[in-house]
């Protein structure tokens, strides 16, 4: 290795050394240290907003969820008419969001830390015009240290906390509050949040994202200049006025990336192997678990290999009936009890019918019901005497 640096540069054995130990120091900055350093799961919405894979999975699931159309119906699931409040509060749920926006704030909030806040005052006549969602990490719960044996929510919580920054904040009641929660099959109030069981491939995506920056910045050497100069002997190193002249014109001209000069010299690029690291490969990986953990589709983000019209379509239309509805369903009921409509045997629901991918069950569910009809009308015709009963048997009615 000395002879290698000697014939191209003109180092002395003393020198080639001090070249070598800045080598490997510039490789040490280049790798850093080899302690991991773990993201902090304790603030989601930091890594939200810095880590793009995560706040893509979140915000795609929220959308999904938010595009349900709310229903208002009652036990027998018809449509109910009445209660023009709970349509005012649909219509405008507060001053800047539509019922949309209300829902998809709920949605990112809960796929961040397993619960969502919206302030609901209650007013006269058990009215509520207002559903603003709160900031997660902005409401603390004050529980009222009881567990067993409490029937109702209040049982369980004191009031909430809603802090605007570290010194000021608001106290609001339990029947002023919406809230919402995932439970993690432990804790019935404080659910551990989803970011803490993903902290390894969070971790992974961060740590491959630094190392990337340092390709990029702070790589080093890019390339050898030597002399192209030779004698029967083999190579010449440069003279000490060569290296001297052209590295005066290097710092000239550092601006341009470019050196001019007459000297008799060759360009050698050091070229890195980055796909060798296999950063981009591991990326894939970590994200692939991430979008497991909110039961999605891999097939629904673009980067996603084997993607077609039709498993995408279809990958859609399972991740609809296997999480989405279900997920949706379950805070449309926790609204509709603490909005105080199921103790008028009323619910909230969410109509996801008109959502395209889901067209198809509509459409073959149609096709069976004019089969079936069909089917009724030749055995009426034959003179067979069916009663109501029967016939809405027959029709898959009952």
């Amino acid at each position: 290795m000395s002879s290698f640096w000697t014939d191209v540069f003109g180092f002395s054995s003393g020198k080639t050394d001090k070249f070598m130990e800045y080598i490997n120091q510039r490789s040490s900055n280049f790798w850093g240290n080899s302690d991991a350093v773990w993201v902090d799961t304790n603030k989601p919405y930091d890594l939200y907003i810095k880590i793009p894979e995560l706040r893509t999975i979140i915000n795609k699931r929220a959308l999904m969820i938010s595009s349900a159309i709310p229903k208002l119906i009652d036990e027998t699931g018809n449509t109910v008419d009445s209660h023009s409040w709970v349509y005012d509060l649909i219509a405008k749920p507060n001053p800047t969001q539509s019922w949309a926006d209300v829902m998809y704030s709920l949605a990112v909030n809960d796929g961040l830390f397993n619960n969502s806040f919206a302030y609901c005052p209650e007013r006269s006549f058990d009215i509520r015009n207002l559903i603003l969602p709160l900031p997660s990490n902005k409401v603390k719960i004050a529980g009222t240290g009881k567990l067993l044996d409490q029937i109702d929510v209040e049982g369980l919580i004191k009031n909430f906390e809603f802090w605007y920054d570290n010194q000021n904040h608001e106290i609001i009641e339990v029947k002023d509050m919406v809230y919402l929660n995932t439970p993690d099959g432990i804790n019935l109030i404080n659910p551990v949040n989803r970011i803490d069981t993903l902290k390894y491939p969070l971790t992974n995506i961060m740590s491959q994202y630094s190392k990337r920056n340092v390709l990029l910045e702070n790589i080093g050497a890019i390339g050898i200049l030597s002399s192209r100069k030779s004698d029967l002997g083999g190579s010449l190193p440069m003279d000490a006025e060569e290296r001297e002249e052209i590295q005066r014109d290097w710092l000239k001209r550092q601006k341009d990336k470019l050196v001019i000069t007459e000297a008799d010299v060759q360009w050698t690029p050091m070229s890195f192997p980055t796909k060798d690291l296999m950063l981009f490969e591991e990326l894939t990986e970590d994200k692939m678990a991430i979008i497991d953990a909110y039961g999605l589709p891999y097939y629904l983000f673009s980067q996603s290999k084997g993607a077609t019209f039709s498993n995408v379509k279809e990958g859609m239309k399972m991740t609809y009936q296997d999480t989405i509805i279900p997920e949706t369903e379950q805070m449309y009921a926790t609204l509709s009890h603490q909005l105080g409509l199921t103790d008028e045997g009323l619910l909230l629901v969410p109509d996801f019918s008109h959502v395209a991918v889901l067209q198809d069950d509509k459409n073959a569910e149609a096709s069976a019901m004019n089969l079936r009809a069909d089917a009724v009308n030749k055995i009426i015709t034959a003179g067979v005497e069916l009663s109501d009963e029967e016939k809405r048997s027959l029709l898959g009615l009952s």
